[in-house]
């Protein structure tokens, strides 16, 4: 009996997957390119169950064949470099795949033999042809590794916990759950009968934890992360969701609004359940070159049934606006579609919008009573509000990104900043500043809301208090006598600095953090840098009055074609106003006339119209940072 125990003990350790197993490493020096050739393998020895295998960076016929029996079962294979196309007979892993670098194609049928973690490391490229799990959770590690899985199938778990991001191309009959704790995982299979939850890292410009694709998955529960459509040969696409998709406070949904076929798309999130966003965020992504149509709409979710969108995203409740990082607006409704579908709206962002109906409106300051009146171009009717003083310079802008021009004024005597917010009527104040600067209020960290911003001529220097995280800068860009600009040059959603010298424009733009200088204009004329022509970014121009012709002539320098332009509009001392007042998307050439109280608009789209609104004396707000520098200049 004894002896049956000790034969029963050597057994079992003899069929242990550790039992005898050995390294096998792979040399290619045999005739051929088959694994059962014992040349191709350090030591002449060809592999045999349970072996590690191990493929070398520098090794010979990087491509080869399994010509082993069918689902011989190996501890592992590791991959050290190289570039290797593994084909052949299917086989069998039961302690993991590890790839340390290079691009590999493994054309054979990969099975799992037991609970397991794939290893991809970083700068590395996998592909995988077939993948079958059984029902063994497999588990993805590693840095930066790229890996594609072109079929999966089986009911063991998914468990992502890579940096790096992977493609599941398609399945059959897999119907396990996914679950990603890092990196991003892309999904164009159909697995409708598989949950998915994303707990990783929350989605930033930077990165995060994501799960992208076109395909078809199951129950949807981004906890922190983001959730997407869209994959590598698709840039836009639709992702579905069969069963109910939850956001929570730290998740975020993304949307790409790119060019296709069929022009400008953006992606779609079709969800076969209930759709509830607990005050998640909307990362909606474009390229500087995007540009549809304003009033073209995207349906990014498609809820099915009648039953409503629960909650909304985070400061974006039914009929808010918000902006891309290029400066796209849009307005977004929960109730779009057929009534219950998330949809966003392309909405022009105007300057000097006091409604948010995006047109500029006609507007002045009267400084003998510190009062602010506006036409509100929305509904033709009159608004008025008693905000400074006679010594203020205004500083008409969006400080709390709800899409309106705010009533503010910068106050030289104490270097404080005063604010009446439309999003909420409330007063804010914040003493930043000195006297003698001037202030150049723009959207400087890309939040889309302006920052309380100056620019000092005694050194040439910029300060900005930054509204995203409450942080000061400081940039020397400029010096003494130079007047200040206020743009955005490149087109990418972010200010610019900038100064007018002598009839040379000195440009600093953020989006190559680069400096460039045009020479256009002559030193007394005044700059009124705006978008003429529609492409989102600033335009180079100038306005020069003519005494001897009592007339005032406008040039432009158009970014979108490098083109010249110029129009002669009003008299010599008329006060320039150049804004958007039709809603076009391109700033119209514009004056006030003092004399007698008149606006002569020549507006891009709707044509000439004038309009008595002001008295001598007022200063016409879309004229406030001409020079750069707030109305007291005139």
């Amino acid at each position: 009996m004894k002896c049956l125990s000790i034969f029963a003990f050597f057994l079992v350790l003899f069929l242990s997957s550790d039992a005898f197993s050995a390294t096998k490493i792979w040399d290619g020096g045999g005739a051929d390119v088959n694994w059962a050739t014992a040349a191709n393998w350090v030591g002449d020895v060809p592999p045999v169950v349970n072996d590690d295998l191990v493929f070398p960076e520098a090794a010979a016929k990087q491509t080869n064949n399994n010509n082993l029996g069918l689902l011989t079962t190996f501890r592992s294979v590791k991959i050290d470099g190289g570039a290797y196309t593994i084909s052949g007979n299917a086989l069998r892993l039961t302690n993991g795949l590890t790839v340390t670098g290079g691009t590999h194609t493994i054309n054979t049928i990969v099975n799992l033999g037991a609970a397991q973690t794939f290893v991809f490391g970083e700068n590395s490229f996998t592909t995988l042809a077939v993948v079958v799990l059984l029902n063994f959770p497999l588990t993805i590690e590693g840095g930066e590794g790229l890996f594609l899985i072109g079929v999966i199938s089986g009911s063991g778990n998914i468990i992502k916990n890579g940096l790096g991001f992977g493609l599941v191309a398609a399945a059959s009959n897999f119907s396990g759950a996914v679950n990603i704790n890092n990196g991003l995982l892309i999904i164009d299979a159909n697995i409708p009968g598989s949950p998915v939850t994303v707990n990783g890292l929350p989605v930033s410009e930077s990165g995060g934890t994501a799960v992208l694709g076109t395909g078809i998955i199951g129950t949807t529960n981004v906890v922190s992360g983001g959730i997407g459509a869209g994959s590598i040969t698709a840039p836009t696409g639709v992702l579905t969701v069969q069963g109910n998709l939850s956001v929570g406070s730290n998740g975020t949904v993304i949307i790409k609004i790119e060019s296709g076929a069929s022009g400008v798309q953006a992606d779609n999130i079709k969800v076969n359940g209930t759709v509830t966003l607990s005050n998640a965020t909307l990362f909606a992504l474009s390229e500087s070159d995007e540009n549809p149509a304003l009033g073209q709409s995207f349906e990014i979710i498609t809820n099915d049934g009648t039953d409503p969108i629960a909650g909304t995203f985070a400061n974006l409740p039914e009929g808010a606006t918000f902006s891309t990082e290029f400066g796209l607006t849009f307005r977004i409704t929960y109730r779009g579609g057929d009534g219950n579908d998330v949809v966003i709206t392309r909405v022009n962002r105007a300057e000097f919008d006091f409604d948010g109906d995006g047109k500029s409106d006609v507007s002045v300051f009267r400084p003998s009573n510190g009062t602010w009146y506006e036409m509100l171009s929305g509904s033709g009717t009159f608004a008025g509000q008693q905000f400074g003083e006679a010594s203020d310079k205004i500083t008409p802008v969006d400080f709390d990104g709800d899409n309106k021009t705010d009533v503010a004024v910068f106050r030289p005597s104490n270097g404080t900043w005063y604010q009446l917010r439309s999003s909420n009527n409330t007063f804010f104040a914040v003493q930043f500043g000195a006297s003698g600067d001037i202030p150049v209020p723009n959207d400087f960290d890309g939040d889309n809301r302006a920052d309380v911003a100056v620019f000092r001529p005694s050194n040439g220097t910029w300060y900005q208090l930054r509204s995203s995280g409450n942080q000061q800068f400081a940039q020397q860009f400029g010096q003494n006598g130079d007047q200040p600009l206020i743009g955005d040059f490149d087109g990418d959603g972010i200010g610019d600095l900038g100064v007018f010298r002598n009839g040379f424009w000195y440009l600093f733009e953020s989006l190559n953090r680069s400096t460039r200088a045009v020479q256009f204009g002559n030193p007394t004329d005044k700059p009124i840098p705006a978008d003429f022509d529609g492409d989102r970014k600033t335009d180079i121009a100038a306005v020069r009055a003519d005494s001897s012709a009592n007339q005032s002539n406008f040039f432009v320098l158009r970014s979108s074609d490098g083109r010249f332009a110029g129009t002669t509009w009003g008299f010599a001392s008329d006060i320039p106003a150049v804004a958007d007042y039709d809603g076009d998307g391109r700033a119209d050439v514009a004056v006030f006339r003092p004399s007698n109280g008149t606006w002569y608009l020549l507006r891009t789209t709707l044509g000439f119209t004038s309009v008595s609104f002001g008295q001598s004396g007022d200063k016409p707000i879309p004229s406030a940072f001409v020079l750069g520098r707030a109305l007291s200049t005139f």
